[in-house]
């Protein structure tokens, strides 16, 4: 069966604003503790992290399970807060906002994540989730709420009739376009994107790409792209950097990383890909669902 073709992004010429600016990021986890509760061994997750975003430009974490990718996404939106180093969003230290201000960060800060069912809550309808960002920060009526969410189900390809689903009657492209719609509900800038397709198949996976592509082109959107999958991230990215053990071992635009990789690591990892991403994968679109 051919594999159904997803269209290479790119960053705009124009793009030049750095949107993110990660200097020295560090991260420990506790990894044993001792009959007193006193830590006894630390597990390093992050080692001094550094790069930098621009907005509408797609910058892809890649690397094998553990190497740190997800920590530094949640690094990035403060979700968890760093040991050393600096998050600068849009010109200002994350570290330094208060209460207030950080609601404000949240609203230009989104994420998805790789398991749509999971991010979504199964006892409410699909629309109440899409429209929750929505109530929590607009604090908008009902009726407002679900003629929003519908507007965004229709962005994302789904039948505004998608509002009065649940979960459990989706399938999982759609449950990540819905995850997806959720997380354009504030108009964000910048979208942390935790292995969005990976639970999808081929078919589903490509035309999810091109809406996240189209996305970002409509709404000059910046993505930091975490995946395990090189042959997955060549398609998406703009630049990418290589994550080993914690640390960031390779970094660069994507064409040049590709043709002409820099670390062993790397090349370790393009070896390991089973099948390189065919011509026909790199151009052209798929229909929507």
């Amino acid at each position: 069966m051919t594999e159904p073709a997803v269209r290479t992004a790119s960053v705009s010429d124009a793009a030049q604003h750095t949107l993110l600016d990660v200097r020295g990021l560090e991260k420990s986890f506790v990894r044993s503790r001792n009959f007193f509760g006193r830590a006894t061994a630390h597990h390093a997750a992050v080692r001094d992290v550094s790069f930098s975003l621009a907005k509408g430009e797609t910058l892809a974490l890649v690397g094998e399970s553990g190497a740190g990718k997800s920590t530094v996404g949640r690094l990035v939106l403060r979700l968890i807060e760093p040991d050393a180093g600096s998050v600068v969003f849009d010109g200002t230290d994350v570290s330094t906002l208060d209460r207030r201000d950080l609601v404000r960060f949240r609203r230009r800060t989104q994420m998805i994540f790789q398991d749509p069912y999971g991010s979504l809550d199964p006892r409410i309808d699909v629309g109440t989730s899409v429209g929750e960002p929505l109530l929590i920060h607009d604090k908008l009526p009902r009726a407002e709420r679900d003629r929003r969410a519908e507007e965004l189900l229709d962005k994302v390809g789904l039948s505004r009739r998608t509002a009065a689903a649940h979960p459990s009657e989706l399938s999982g492209g759609q449950l990540q376009r819905v995850a997806i719609a959720r997380a354009l509900a504030l108009e964000p800038d910048l979208i942390v994107c935790d292995e969005p397709v990976a639970a999808l198949d081929v078919s589903v996976r490509a035309q999810v790409l091109n809406l996240m592509t189209d996305l970002q082109e409509e709404l000059g959107l910046s993505y930091l792209f975490i995946s395990h999958d090189l042959a997955l991230v060549e398609v998406i990215a703009d630049r990418v950097a290589v994550m080993r053990q914690g640390e960031i071992v390779e970094i660069g635009p994507a064409e040049q990383l590709y043709s002409a990789p820099r670390h062993e690591y790397t090349r370790e990892l393009l070896a390991a890909v089973p099948v390189p991403v065919p011509p026909s994968l790199r151009t052209g679109r798929v229909a929507r669902a």
